[in-house]
C-alpha cells in the first residue's frame, strides 16, 4: 500500500524492529477493515468472494450487487472498524501514559501506540473521501441510489470522485507530492472503472441468460483428437467446445486447452485428456447480471445453459460483450429518436 510505504519512509530512520512491527500492525488493521465489510455483508445476506489488497487499500469482492441500503451499511463497516480500533488504542494510551500526548509531533517522534492511533484515524478519514474506490464513494452512491437508479447514482458519485482525483493531482503537482499524485491516479482510474462496470450492468438489467446465449455452436466428442478440435477452431469462429460422451456433457474444451494439449501431446492427443471437467452451468432463466458475475478474471471459460440434462446454449465473454455493445447501440438510437 502507498500509505504503508509512506509510513515506512517517514519512520525508517527511527529504528528497524519497531517500524517493521508498526508496518505489520497497520497491515493487520487494513485486513480487519476489509473483514468488517465482509462480516456486515454476510449479515445482510451478501457473500464475499475474496479480499484483495491494492496500492491504496483493500477491496472486499462481493458475490452479488447489494441493494443501496445494504451497500450503505457494508461501506460504513470498514471505517467503523478503524474508529473502534482508534478508541481501543486511545484507552491503551491512557492506561500506559495516564493521558493523551500532544498529537502535533512528527511521526518519527511518536510512540508505537500514538503512531498506530494516527494511522487508524487516517485510514478512517481517508476511506470516507467521497470517491471510488474508497468507501466514501460507495456510501455516496448508496445514498443517491435510495432516490435514483443505480447507473445514474454511480455516474454522479463517480464524476465527483474523478473531480476530487483531478484536484488531488493538481495539489500533488504543485507541492511535488508524488505519492499524492499516484493516489489521485488510482482514484481516477477506480472511479472510471466503477462507472463503466455499472453502465454495463444497466444494459444487462431485465434480461435473462437465454437472451444472450449462442444457440448455434458445435460440440466435440471426448474421443476426438486435439488436431480435429484445432481444425474446428481454425475453420470456424468458435473457441470453446462442449465435450460429449454420447448424449452426456462431460466437459468443456477451450482454446487454451487445445494449445496446451497440442504442445504437450502433439496432434494425436485426445480431447478427454485436456478438457475441463469442472465447468459452469446455468438455468436459462437466471438474470444476465448474475451470469456476468460468473466470469471472474481468472476463469473466462463459457457457461453452458442447461435445462435439466439438455444443453440449450452457451454464453462466452465475447458474445456477452457483443450483447452489451448492441444494447448500448439500441439505447443510443432511442435517445436520438427522443431528442428529435
Amino acid at each position: 500500500m502507498l500509505f504503508l510505504a509512506w509510513i515506512g519512509l517517514a519512520g525508517g530512520s527511527n529504528g528497524g524492529y519497531t517500524w517493521t512491527l508498526f508496518i505489520l500492525a497497520i497491515f493487520f488493521c487494513v485486513v480487519l477493515h476489509e473483514l468488517g465489510h465482509a462480516l456486515v455483508a454476510k449479515r445482510l445476506g451478501v457473500n464475499t468472494r475474496d479480499i484483495t489488497l491494492y496500492p491504496i487499500g483493500g477491496v472486499a469482492m462481493l458475490d452479488s450487487r447489494p441493494q443501496p441500503r445494504q451497500e450503505l451499511w457494508i461501506a460504513l463497516a470498514g471505517p467503523a472498524v478503524n474508529v473502534v480500533l482508534a478508541v481501543l488504542i486511545t484507552i491503551a494510551i491512557l492506561i500506559r501514559y495516564g493521558g493523551i500526548p500532544p498529537m502535533g509531533k512528527n511521526l518519527q517522534n511518536m510512540s508505537f501506540l500514538e503512531a498506530l492511533l494516527i494511522a487508524n484515524l487516517t485510514l478512517a478519514i481517508f476511506n470516507m473521501i467521497p470517491a471510488f474506490p474508497m468507501d466514501g464513494g460507495r456510501v455516496l452512491r448508496a445514498a443517491l441510489g435510495l432516490a435514483m437508479p443505480e447507473a445514474k447514482a454511480t455516474q454522479i458519485a463517480g464524476g465527483i470522485g474523478q473531480g476530487l482525483a483531478v484536484l488531488l493531482g493538481i495539489v500533488g503537482l504543485f507541492t511535488q507530492g508524488y505519492i499524492l499524485m499516484l493516489i489521485a491516479f488510482f482514484v481516477f482510474i477506480g472511479a472510471s472503472q466503477e462507472i463503466s462496470a455499472t453502465v454495463t450492468r444497466s444494459f444487462l438489467h431485465g434480461h435473462v441468460i437465454s437472451d444472450a446465449m449462442q444457440t448455434s455452436f458445435r460440440t466435440i466428442t471426448s474421443g476426438e483428437s486435439l488436431d480435429g478440435a484445432a481444425n474446428l477452431m481454425i475453420h470456424g469462429s468458435q473457441h470453446d467446445f462442449p465435450v460429449m460422451n454420447g448424449d452426456e456433457i462431460i466437459g468443456v474444451l477451450t482454446r487454451n486447452q487445445i494449445a496446451q494439449g497440442l504442445a504437450a501431446d502433439g496432434r494425436s492427443g485426445y480431447v478427454a485428456g485436456w478438457m475441463l471437467r469442472d465447468f459452469k452451468t446455468a438455468n436459462p432463466n437466471i438474470p444476465l447480471e448474475q451470469a456476468m458475475e460468473m466470469f471472474p478474471q481468472a476463469d473466462p471459460t463459457p457457461i453452458l445453459v442447461m435445462e435439466g440434462d439438455q444443453l440449450l446454449g452457451m454464453v462466452t465473454m465475447e458474445n456477452l460483450s457483443e450483447f452489451v455493445m448492441l444494447e448500448h447501440a439500441k439505447a443510443q438510437s432511442r435517445q436520438s429518436r427522443a431528442a428529435t
